[in-house]
């Protein structure tokens, strides 16, 4: 796991320079003032690294995204302020039960804050998981944020290798379990009652084997290809809601996810 503390030559409460130390150093802040705040994004699948990659796998960053319980908004606001970030007060007031956005001007970088859960090209209440890692999303819940983008692009995919590569898959979803497996249970949970979220994550589980062959060498290709297909085989043979039957007489003839603008307003609103 990939770890990182603040540095010495940095004012307190100051963004560090070195993303993922900032990251890290955000993450332990949240911790000491008892504030359920989990990373999602390309941020959190690096925390989850956890041996060597190949570097066809690694890239860069260039904002940093938090989920918090709805519960924390208002402390979390202050820590934010104390932590050296400045809110986009017109955008947080306005949509600020779901989404908030801060800045961290010293390095030019947008922090982008998920309220009670995420919502993208579909949605998923996490107010009830942040405990089941003490750093990020579980492994699982990151797999289906970067598989539910429609028009889903070569870093996302590159990240859901990345998690397919480095943790297996196995059923449990509970907390106490070993928390860096992708828990097929919870993959089932989240698509056997929604067809939406049950055909994007299938059409980009079989984008998966082609970029894996691309970027990874043959043993590990082989590996994570199976790993994908055998995700969709279960998603596939799992039990579906009288909803997701409903939903698949109508097939892809009707529009099945949201636009993400569309969800929260624009991120980039003006403060």
């Amino acid at each position: 796991m990939t770890t990182a503390g603040p540095s010495s030559a940095s004012p307190p409460g100051a963004p560090l320079a070195d993303i993922e130390a900032e990251a890290a150093r955000l993450i332990s802040a949240f911790a000491t003032r008892g504030l359920a705040v989990r990373l999602v994004g390309g941020l959190a699948v690096a925390r989850h690294r956890h041996r060597d990659v190949p570097a066809t796998l690694r890239r860069t960053y260039g904002d940093i995204d938090l989920v918090i319980h709805p519960k924390d908004g208002k402390a979390f606001k202050s820590a934010m302020v104390d932590l050296g970030y400045a809110p986009n007060v017109r955008f947080n007031n306005m949509r600020g039960d779901r989404r908030m956005l801060f800045t961290d001007e010293p390095n030019g970088r947008k922090l982008d804050v998920f309220v009670g859960g995420f919502q993208m090209c579909h949605s998923m209440d996490l107010a009830g998981r942040l405990s089941l890692h003490p750093e990020t999303l579980s492994p699982a819940d990151l797999l289906l944020t970067k598989l539910q983008i429609v028009e889903v692009n070569r870093k996302d995919l590159t990240d859901a290798l990345t998690i397919l590569l480095t943790h297996e898959v196995a059923p449990p979803d509970v907390r106490g379990a070993d928390p860096d497996h992708v828990s097929s249970d919870r993959l089932v949970e989240v698509t056997s009652g929604d067809w939406g979220w049950y055909t994007t994550v299938t059409d980009n589980l079989a984008r998966l084997p082609e970029l894996a062959a691309e970027l990874l060498p043959g043993p590990e290709a082989t590996a994570v290809t199976d790993r994908a297909r055998g995700i969709a085989d279960t998603l596939s043979a799992a039990p579906k809601s009288l909803k997701w039957r409903a939903r698949n007489t109508v097939g892809r003839r009707m529009t099945w996810f949201d636009l993400p603008d569309e969800i929260g307003g624009p991120i980039d609103a003006q403060p």
